[in-house]
């Protein structure tokens, strides 16, 4: 999308990871909201910035009715670190990689269960390396946890370079975890 690349490359420039609460009937607001400190007044003002704060609004809003709620659990970040293949403790997730490296997945005819079990290297965990798959930028995941989740990591070339997701879950999700961060310590929270 024309204009898309510079605005994102400055985006990436900054350290962020912002986390809010979405709402389906007023989710550019809310967006808007949760972004307005952390993104320059230059991006905010840049044309791109509404017509990419617009799709991730509808994302939010079909992500609402997917899980049938009315708002989302939204984090917008540019540094990843999920070196580790895993599953996420979630009943779904979605997952958007605007700009750099999608995430990377792997069938579940290519794992070794055994090792996921045993906490095993991801060396150990793929039998088929062959069969990794990438996300594609702009790419809508939408994908379960839990058992019957899908195995996922950040790919290794974004672990050290800047990227942009964003990543929706459940409202109860990210209030379970704050909550239960503020009940076994007073140490600041990180998400």
């Amino acid at each position: 999308m024309e204009g898309s690349d510079a605005f994102f490359k400055e985006l990436m420039s900054l350290n962020i990871k912002l986390i809010g609460q979405v709402y389906r009937i007023k989710g550019i607001e809310d967006i808007k909201e949760i972004l307005k400190e952390d993104i320059t007044r230059k991006l905010q003002d840049n044309y791109f910035y509404d017509i990419w704060v617009s799709d991730m609004a509808q994302i939010c809003e079909v992500f609402c009715e997917t899980i049938d709620s009315d708002a989302v659990g939204f984090c917008l970040t540019t540094k990843r670190g999920c070196r580790r293949y895993h599953i996420d403790n979630v009943p779904m997730r979605l997952l958007v990689t605007y700009s750099g490296e999608g995430t990377e997945w792997i069938p579940d005819e290519a794992i070794d269960h055994e090792a996921i079990i045993n906490g095993s290297t991801n060396e150990k965990i793929i039998k088929y390396p062959s069969k990794r798959q990438f996300m594609n930028t702009w790419d809508v995941a939408i994908f379960n946890g839990g058992s019957k989740g899908l195995l996922h990591r950040t790919p290794d070339k974004a672990l050290n370079t800047s990227s942009v997701l964003m990543r929706l879950d459940h409202p109860s999700f990210w209030y379970n975890i704050l909550k239960e961060k503020i009940n076994n310590s007073h140490q600041s929270i990180e998400l």
